[in-house]
């Protein structure tokens, strides 16, 4: 019973810290009680999908800048006219939309020089782009290309006090941002570092969206007005059927774990390269190096827009809800009890015994979410089956040792000395209960014992005296 407590509150806590088991987490895991395919919405709810299609995740051509070990930019590792001709290139190599994944900060350049990567972002038919967002002392407003990007708080449902605030940016854009372009933030950099997906933050009375989200908006043909967001649930990507979910702070859990994409093209040499490697219209630009590290805005970009694009897609779906705490507890009690019902019988029968219970606990969970709206979870309890089918043979063997002493022993005081002698007590309460119990047995046996010598006695002189 202790341990299936400890499960219940502990496997929950520690599920984002466990590998992956085929691809699958513990609240997957958890979840295949549930018909259907299934997304885990928050500990206390599931979305059961019917019928749904997988998303394809885009295509990219990754172009990576890197230190520029052989000196081949002009003005260095990480210049905006240098970027420019990058963007040029990517142009001339038929990317029609590109992901930014990069800084776009030079507060000490002149206007001229940063809005050179400004006349080239335009020849793209669309672009994203990144920047980190934090909350200060010094507030300031929104910027427009920001605004435009975000949706307004009053039409988030849920409990929007739990998001992300934020009020200035870490490393604004300078430059003039086109048409067309959409800016999200890349980083929240007054939170707390995460192996999750920050995905909104609130400004005032505006919720902003990060970057990786609009990106996936992008492919979706969708603006910020079409978006669905229920903090602690889903963010509904218009009525395409697509479902992120979200926890109550708007992060995004990942599910799947694909592979890095390493770099198709290093910026610095893409003036040579006369036919794009990877047959695409989209483009990701990131930076990768010693140096060049300081510029990236997303960590592997490319790897996270995937892991945006594998979430659910539904259509006929139906929303489970948890049961009650008490019925969890109930549940947990009576496997607890049936555990207890062979612990005289040998260790294989005490195996069998625990492993039907565990189908049991399965199909029953099964059976629960198959004809109503609830479901179960069964690991915690899985756990604690596993730990008692462990410890088992060896409280076995302990009792059985025990069990030997009191049959063979006639004298109480000796009992005692080995009783103490082995400390059986203090290393195994099971065995210390049993030879409690069979204690009092034997204390009951000599009284009955003693009983009967005197009343043999008593009647001894009698019949003399009848004699």
């Amino acid at each position: 019973m202790m341990v299936a407590l400890l499960g219940y509150f502990l496997l929950p806590r520690v599920q984002q810290y466990v590998p992956l088991v085929q691809g699958k987490s513990l609240a997957q895991w958890d979840a295949l009680v549930v018909p259907n395919e299934t997304t885990i919405l928050s500990d206390r709810e599931i979305l059961s999908q019917k019928g749904g299609v997988v998303s394809v995740p885009p295509r990219y051509l990754v172009c990576s800048i890197d230190d520029d070990p052989d000196g081949t930019n002009a003005y260095g590792i990480y210049d905006p006219t240098d970027l420019a001709v990058t963007v040029k290139n990517l142009v001339r190599l038929e990317t029609k939309h590109l992901f930014l994944g990069t800084h776009l900060h030079w507060p000490d350049l002149p206007d001229v020089e940063n809005n050179t990567l400004n006349s080239q972002l335009e020849l793209l038919e669309s672009c994203i782009l990144s920047t980190p967002l934090r909350r200060t002392a010094d507030a300031r407003e929104i910027p427009q290309y920001l605004l435009d990007s975000s949706v307004a708080l009053e039409d988030v449902m849920g409990n929007t006090r739990t998001l992300p605030r934020v009020n200035n940016l870490s490393l604004a854009p300078t430059l003039k941002i086109p048409n067309n372009c959409k800016v999200g933030f890349s980083q929240l950099e007054s939170e707390p570092e995460t192996v999750n997906i920050p995905l909104l933050a609130v400004w005032g009375e505006r919720v902003i969206l990060s970057s990786l989200l609009l990106e996936r908006m992008h492919h979706l043909n969708l603006s910020p007005e079409e978006i669905q967001v229920t903090t602690g649930k889903f963010i509904s990507l218009g009525d395409t059927g697509n479902v992120i979910p979200i926890d109550d702070f708007g992060y995004f859990s990942p599910t799947e774990n694909p592979a890095l994409v390493e770099p198709h093209i290093i910026s610095a040499n893409i003036t040579s390269v006369k036919k794009a490697p990877v047959g695409s219209e989209n483009a990701v630009l990131t930076a990768s190096g010693v140096k060049a590290d300081d510029y990236r805005a997303i960590e592997s970009p490319v790897k996270q827009l995937t892991q945006l694009t594998l979430t659910p897609v539904y259509q006929d779906t139906v929303n489970y809800r948890r049961i009650w705490w008490w019925a969890e507890l109930a549940l947990a009690i009576v496997v607890a009890f049936l555990l207890t019902l062979p612990v005289r019988k040998s260790v294989f029968s005490f195996w069998l015994w625990s492993l039907a219970i565990g189908a049991g606990v399965f199909l029953g969970c099964r059976r629960l979410s198959m004809e109503t709206v609830y479901y179960s979870p069964y690991l915690y309890l899985m756990f604690a089956i596993l730990v008692c089918m462990i410890v088992f043979p060896f409280l076995k063997r302990r009792a059985n040792f025990i069990h030997e002493l009191i049959e063979n022993q006639h004298d109480l005081g000796d009992l005692s000395s080995l009783y103490k002698q082995e400390t059986f007590a203090t290393k195994d309460l099971t065995a210390a209960k049993l030879s409690a119990r069979d204690r009092k047995k034997l204390r009951k046996q000599r009284r009955r014992e003693k009983r009967q010598k005197k009343k043999q006695q008593k009647a001894q002189p009698k019949h003399k005296a009848d004699q």
